[in-house]
């Protein structure tokens, strides 16, 4: 039985698709997995999810962009569900938080991966897909290598669209992090910001 997926696409995607006159090979790539979850969604195994946050940064960029531009965006966009979680300005930097101290403690273990913290809209996004359980497609996969942290070291989870393929963890470097007491108080920390939200939206 085929595995149902969900991918939360990050806004990159959109504008490398749309943009005839930019990387040839980065507008292929984000061609190729368009292509790939389209024949999965007819198929009824996917769904695309598009988080609120990335929907407001491209409406912002919109008034850079030539028309033709954005009517690709927004017929790309309306094959895509769109989610809103809540989220806090708690988690927001918890979020940020966790991909610091990443950086800080294991970027020699994370080895040929790099790691940003990114800014508040990476954590949003990154929370939408994690919220949504589903795979998150990027291509600045430097500002959300914490996200494969969050989950089993094996599952299919970050989706590199420079090198149209999933990045996986190292086990090893995998089990450092999960060791770390540090990292574990982050995540229960993270885990009963999550908690508070769903208890404060009922």
């Amino acid at each position: 039985m085929v595995r149902f997926k969900q991918y939360t696409v990050d806004t990159n995607f959109f504008r490398y698709h749309a943009n005839n006159n930019g990387d040839q090979n980065l507008r292929r790539a984000a061609a190729l997995f368009w292509r790939t979850a389209k024949e999965e969604i007819e198929k009824g195994e996917a769904v695309i999810l598009v988080p609120a946050e990335v929907r407001r940064e491209l409406e912002v960029q919109s008034h850079t962009l030539p028309d033709r531009e954005n009517n690709k965006i927004q017929r790309l966009l309306a094959n895509c569900q769109e989610v809103s979680p809540s989220v806090s300005i708690e988690l927001e930097h918890q979020v940020r938080t966790m991909s610091a101290y990443l950086r800080a403690n294991f970027r020699n273990a994370l080895g040929d991966f790099s790691i940003t913290y990114g800014g508040v809209s990476d954590s949003r996004i990154l929370y939408s897909a994690y919220y949504e359980d589903s795979i998150l497609v990027t291509a600045n996969v430097k500002d959300f290598m914490l996200y494969p942290f969050l989950f089993n070291q094996s599952e299919d989870r970050l989706y590199d669209l420079k090198q149209s393929q999933f990045v996986y963890i190292p086990e090893e470097t995998y089990n450092l992090v999960w060791q770390d007491s540090g990292f574990q108080n982050m995540f229960l920390e993270l885990s009963k910001l999550e908690v508070e939200l769903e208890d404060t939206d009922d």
